[in-house]
């Protein structure tokens, strides 16, 4: 009997293993996506689709859905992208530290006037993430696109005047359940900026 219930207790704390890593995304099936000219790759969670290649001249970046139905509705979880500094925003010998707050400044005045009831959750932080090894504006936000309230941040590090960016934004009820996801998409990504 009592090897039964040991026998029973350690199946039921597999059991519980497999359902926190099966939530957490641990166990997710991952593809790569290499820009096809080398400057960034990533990994993504299989079953999710991407929108067209990767186009550095177009300002929204490639797209992540979830699942086609999402696709078709423009609904992304998720936006990456590479944008380019306009030279007269750097004065030489600015740090990188005051770039990331120009940076800040600038990407939260454009996110408000583009997205309906676009707020800022806290204070920009420049020390939550490394995107590659090089420090990284980040912040919550929350907004409403199609009457859905999304809740996600966003995550930009400024490389050789170029700005690698990721915006990531569920749905605000999946936000807790996909935060693995996309923790472990930020930290697969690989930089190759020149």
């Amino acid at each position: 009997m009592r090897h039964q219930i040991t026998s029973i207790t350690f199946l039921f704390l597999i059991f519980y293993v497999l359902i926190i890593n099966s939530a957490s995304g641990i166990d997710q099936l991952w593809s790569i996506y290499p820009e096809k000219e080398g400057k960034f790759e990533l990994k993504y969670p299989s079953s999710w689709i991407t929108g067209d290649t990767f186009n550095e001249s177009n300002e929204d970046g490639l797209k992540f859905y979830t699942d086609i139905q999402n696709k078709y509705q423009t609904n992304e979880i998720m936006q990456v992208g590479i944008g380019h500094r306009d030279a007269e925003l750097v004065a030489p010998g600015m740090n990188l530290n005051t770039t990331l707050r120009l940076d800040s400044v600038l990407f939260i005045k454009k996110f408000k006037d583009e997205l309906q009831n676009f707020s800022v959750l806290g204070e920009p932080n420049f020390n939550k993430y490394n995107i590659n090894g090089h420090p990284s504006l980040y912040f919550e936000f929350s907004y409403v696109k199609s009457l859905v309230p999304k809740k996600g941040f966003f995550i930009a590090s400024d490389i050789n005047n170029s700005i690698f960016y990721i915006l990531f934004e569920p749905d605000q009820n999946d936000i807790i359940k996909t935060l693995p996801i996309a923790n472990e998409i930020i930290s697969s990504v690989k930089l190759h900026i020149q």
